[in-house]
């Protein structure tokens, strides 16, 4: 079978099937697993796949479907880690801050290295990343679990954040549009984030390129509600019509 033949087969199964293993790919197509790694490693850099620890599963999802933390963390992780150290140098010493729940700035919360920082989040595995440092005071937000992510939102988050001031917002959103603004594909943690932003000082928006050009459920904010938006690479047309908005764009 042509490596042609056997990318669409692939891609056909795991389109019906959501995800697959290895293995299962492996038989479906009567070939060796290291030609399937190989083919899938195609199928992921034309963004059609995401690899899994031992397969995959489909790059598609609806405008409100939540992706589960272990998927987002697998894509483009390469980008993220990259905004994340971008990041960490606006963070300084003695800073309060807020990081949002996301696969972005949990890179963030690894590469912190500040002194004396007040930190708050409503991410768990953001909590247990910043409990490693001795020198954040930090305090983890109450709410309920959303399934399938770290994530805890609700009215008790909501409620927590309404009552704190911070200086720093790292904030995670999940599509950026030009018309549409900022927006999330989980109305539960929408309302959360609108009162983060209207709470911190300076709002710091961290998204990859692949976020860029399209929107999904609900509205976060407009541009003119953020101070920065770092990311990997954009758009000379799209950064200038952010920074038009009062944004400064930095991609380095």
């Amino acid at each position: 079978m042509f490596q042609e033949e056997r990318l669409k087969q692939i891609l056909d199964y795991v389109t019906i099937n959501k995800k697959a293993s290895t293995k299962e790919l492996s038989d479906l197509v009567n070939t060796s697993v290291v030609t399937i790694r190989s083919d899938l490693k195609i199928l992921e850099e034309k963004g059609l796949l995401v690899k899994t620890h031992g397969g995959v599963v489909i790059n598609s999802y609806k405008i409100n479907d939540v992706i589960p933390s272990n998927i987002k963390f697998q894509k483009n992780k390469n980008e993220k880690r990259k905004i994340a150290e971008i990041a960490n140098r606006y963070i300084n010493d003695g800073d309060i801050l807020i990081l949002d729940s996301g696969s972005t700035t949990l890179e963030l919360a690894k590469r912190i290295d500040a002194k004396n920082l007040t930190a708050f989040t409503n991410d768990l595995q953001i909590a247990l990343e910043l409990s490693k440092k001795i020198d954040i005071d930090l305090t983890v937000s109450g709410g309920t679990l959303i399934p399938g992510v770290y994530t805890l939102a609700g009215y008790e988050s909501v409620e927590f954040y309404k009552g704190i001031r911070a200086e720093k917002l790292f904030l995670s959103c999940d599509a950026v549009d030009a018309e549409f603004g900022i927006s999330n594909r989980d109305k539960r943690e929408v309302q959360m984030k609108k009162t983060m932003i209207q709470n911190a000082s300076q709002v710091y928006m961290m998204a990859d390129h692949s976020k860029i050009g399209s929107s999904v459920l609900m509205k976060v904010a407009d541009f003119k509600e953020i101070d920065y938006f770092i990311t990997d690479q954009i758009d000379e047309n799209l950064k200038r019509y952010i920074e038009n908005k009062g944004v400064q764009v930095i991609t380095e």
